[in-house]
């Protein structure tokens, strides 16, 4: 008897070794960020997706009752309307549905375990986090058995841990466990596997699967709107020719079928509504604001794709890859059509994303709304990975290899990367900063003519700033300053300062003294002046490092040059 246990369960021992695998993880990940930071899996959007659990189940939405401060202490992905007493987060509710579980079972462990019941203090931290590692295996589940219809059992094996290993989606189910985009993921490879079946079946047995196809569909498109995209794919998979494109609408389009659907989606979204009833008074209310699609006729594409700031292919260059397998699928012999439509898809994807008012979504890794189409991906992969065992040793190695270090490429940069980039669209110095240790960093100030020149009625030289925020990523612990300077009185009573100043306070201060690094008798003519600074670390990031000549006693001198190394 323990043994045909022991042997029905045989097939979930990969699994159940994946999970714990990807527990380990997820808990090294997460172990020591502690709460109310950037760090931790309920900041800004997460929270935002988040703050409907114990919105419901703790507080009844009443805003009066929540802790005070908290939207702040969450990094304001939500807000809290004390006047007309709401609780107001602009995201949809699919999140949360999915995550509820999770919360109800750390809710109640708070309570056996003598913790605040408050839902965001300590142990809720770990609902995302518990949800992630669920829907992670879910997803990769469900696309195993998906890809098994197409490809042998390595073959998908592959597939699944090029892709898990190799994109964005190992950064969205380990680091930023409550964003949307592992929970869509899991939804795709669901509802990829639902199709597939439903496909099947004869259409005398297809009512019911097309009424659980409904529900997982209208579960996507509440999770994240832009969803909608993985319908031409689902709605044209195993086709072979536009002839049968007609004959699978007459099959589906029946009035049954859309009956079936609108109650699908109107279940599904019957909380959205109340929700968006409660904030705004209107059943349907678009709750973005003035966040948009403000770039339709200017779509960020270059940038999307290859941008330092979450470019697609910079974060993540396996995709370049999986556009090639694309490629390769839609010239293959036999090849079906949604082969052209994934790549047609994987185009759409890019120019209605490029379109958002910020083509880099904010803080991410990488290009994060492609994350879930991995699920869509996947065939296309799949598809190159066969084709690699056709050809000849010694190319499938130069393939092999180019995958590997695809992989270790991600993987460094996910563990390197700290959520936000920081610097402009085309900064290079700080996404270069994440992949190799930079040993220095300059800056100049530039002078003109006029700006050289500190007469006697001039307290401070001109000042050259230099913002935290750019640098605090590389750690830097010293600061190096040079100037160079003609002075005219060797006795001069100038100082070389190095300030850091926070909005409210000072953080540091320190200068030399130009004179000591002057020789006897040298005046008129160019001295390089260089202070050397230990820095406090770490950093404020929301303070500024000013450097510049303080003329403390009002004479007459020349700066042509001033410059910061950090190191």
């Amino acid at each position: 008897m323990r043994k045909s246990i022991l042997n029905w369960l045989k097939p979930a021992y990969p699994w159940l070794l994946a999970a714990l695998f990807l527990a380990v993880l997820i808990n090294n990940r997460h172990s020591k960020t502690g709460t109310f930071n950037w760090m931790t899996p309920l900041w800004a959007d997460q929270a935002g997706y988040y703050v409907y659990l114990p919105g419901l189940f703790i507080y009844h939405f009443d805003a009066s009752s929540f802790p005070e401060g908290i939207e702040e202490k969450m990094g304001d992905g939500f807000s809290l309307d004390l006047e007309n007493n709401k609780v107001i987060t602009r995201y949809s509710c699919g999140v949360a549905i999915l995550q509820a579980p999770f919360f109800l079972i750390i809710h109640t462990l708070a309570g056996l375990m003598g913790l605040p019941q408050d839902g965001f203090s300590g142990i809720y931290h770990q609902v995302p986090n518990l949800a992630a590692l669920f829907y992670s295996i879910l997803g990769l589940f469900f696309l195993w058995n998906f890809l098994r219809f197409y490809y042998r059992p390595h073959i998908v094996s592959f597939t699944l841990g090029i892709l898990f290993l190799g994109t964005n989606l190992y950064y969205y189910a380990v680091d930023s466990t409550g964003m949307s985009h592992i929970y869509s993921f899991s939804l795709f490879a669901i509802t990829a596997w639902v199709t597939k079946k439903m496909l099947m079946v004869n259409k005398e047995n297809q009512l019911v699967h097309f009424a659980v196809w409904s529900l997982l569909f209208a579960l996507v498109v509440l999770v994240r709107p832009t969803n909608l995209f993985i319908l031409p794919f689902l709605f044209t998979l195993d086709l072979n020719s536009f002839s049968e494109f007609w004959d699978r609408i007459k099959r589906f389009a029946t009035i049954k079928n859309i009956l079936v659907i609108s109650v699908a989606f109107l279940v599904v979204f019957l909380p959205q509504f109340f929700y968006w009833k409660y904030v705004s008074g209107s059943y349907l209310f678009y709750s973005y604001g003035e966040y948009g699609f403000s770039n339709l006729t200017s779509p960020k594409i270059i940038e999307i794709w290859f941008s330092p700031n979450n470019g697609l292919f910079l974060y993540s260059p396996l995709y370049l890859l999986i556009v090639v397998s694309m490629v390769l699928n839609v010239a293959g012999r036999g090849s079906r059509l949604n082969a052209w439509i994934i790549l047609a898809t994987f185009f759409v994807l890019t120019y209605v994303f490029a379109s958002w008012f910020i083509f880099s979504f904010g803080c991410g890794y990488g290009s994060r709304n492609f994350v879930e189409y991995n699920v869509m991906f996947a065939l296309p992969l799949g598809y190159l990975l066969n084709w690699l065992r056709r050809l000849k040793r010694n190319k499938q190695i130069v393939a092999i290899s180019l995958i590997a270090f695809f992989v270790i490429f991600n993987l460094k940069l996910v563990y390197a990367y700290n959520r936000c980039f920081q610097s402009g669209d085309w900064d290079f110095q700080e996404y270069a900063s994440y992949l190799v240790k930079l040993r220095k960093y300059h800056q100049e100030l530039e002078l003109d003519e006029a700006e050289k020149s500190i007469s006697s009625d001039m307290e401070y030289s001109k000042t050259l700033y230099l913002p935290v925020d750019k640098v605090h990523y590389l750690n830097f612990s010293k600061a190096v300053v040079a100037a160079e300077v003609i002075v005219e009185d060797k006795n001069l009573e100038a100082l070389l300062v190095l300030s850091i100043e926070s909005p409210d306070s000072l953080v540091y201060w320190n200068s030399c003294l130009l004179r000591d690094q002057i020789p006897d008798k040298k005046v008129n003519r160019k001295h390089r002046i260089e202070g050397e600074f230990r820095l406090p670390v770490p950093l404020p990031v929301n303070s500024t490092i000013a450097v510049y000549i303080w003329n403390r006693e009002k004479e007459t001198l020349t700066m042509n040059k001033l410059k910061i190394t950090l190191e």
